[in-house]
């Protein structure tokens, strides 16, 4: 907890709903310093048996979190119905979203798929905890989130199922995936971010694949970012971190 500022009403419901082992930060702390926090938990997550996520908390997020639970259900009750739910195959998920973008966009899928030699960006740093205009940090909570499967977090703090943004369940059955495949890990989430921390890929044609999967699961990275498929898969190859957003 913060030596001198109590955490708001958001936060203890966040924290309350979690029932888990947290640090709590009030807006404004430095980013290095939370940053740095996530790092030591991190680094001891095989250890611990726990999975760390950064949570910057507002309103919209608690409400999207009461949305997911139904009437009567405790957290436990909560997470145990959203884990039952999460039986799809991420591979499949991927190829019929690709398949209808493809169809959809005519043109505009050859543009952003055309090959490509411009850069795109290395992202090391989490941010979502960082307001962009201000670019001082949210109210945080760092979770322990008590489970060595990383995509079970989802269901820990269900996320998403509003706009273009994937179903918690979604969220679970592609993290699951790309933790096996890549080994990545959910890192921190807002009401609109999520990031995930990985290892950049060495190998061009894997990060071309998974440039298309991350479109496919979140359209806005390509079509309000970095505007070619060949830029972001760029990205993925000197990058650690992994940013979505959804409008």
């Amino acid at each position: 907890m913060g030596l001198f500022t109590k955490p708001s009403e958001n936060a203890k419901f966040i924290m309350d709903f979690l029932g888990c082992e947290c640090m709590y930060f009030p807006a404004g702390k430095p980013a290095q310093l939370i940053q740095s926090s996530y790092e030591e938990v991190f680094a001891r997550m095989e250890m611990d048996m726990t999975t760390p996520l950064l949570i910057a908390v507002d309103d919209m997020l608690v409400e999207d979190i009461k949305s997911k639970i139904k009437p009567g259900e405790t957290a436990e009750q909560c997470r145990t119905r959203i884990l039952s739910e999460a039986s799809g195959d991420a591979s499949e998920w991927f190829m019929e979203n690709l398949s209808k973008m493809k169809e959809e966009f005519g043109e505009y899928w050859n543009e952003i798929t055309a090959d490509t030699d411009i850069s795109g960006i290395k992202t090391t740093r989490l941010c979502s905890f960082v307001d962009t205009l201000t670019q001082k940090t949210k109210e945080v909570v760092l979770a322990k989130i008590p489970t060595d499967k990383p995509w079970e977090v989802f269901a820990w703090l269900p996320f998403g199922g509003w706009n273009a943004c994937p179903l918690p369940e979604e969220h679970i059955t592609i993290s699951r995936y790309w933790y096996q495949k890549f080994g990545a890990v959910p890192a921190a989430l807002s009401h609109d971010i999520l990031e995930f921390v990985a290892q950049p890929l060495r190998d061009k044609s894997a990060a071309v694949g998974l440039a298309l999967e991350q479109y496919a699961f979140c359209p806005d990275i390509i079509d309000q970012g970095m505007q070619m498929v060949g830029i972001l898969a760029n990205s993925l190859t000197k990058s650690s971190v992994w940013s979505f957003w959804w409008d």
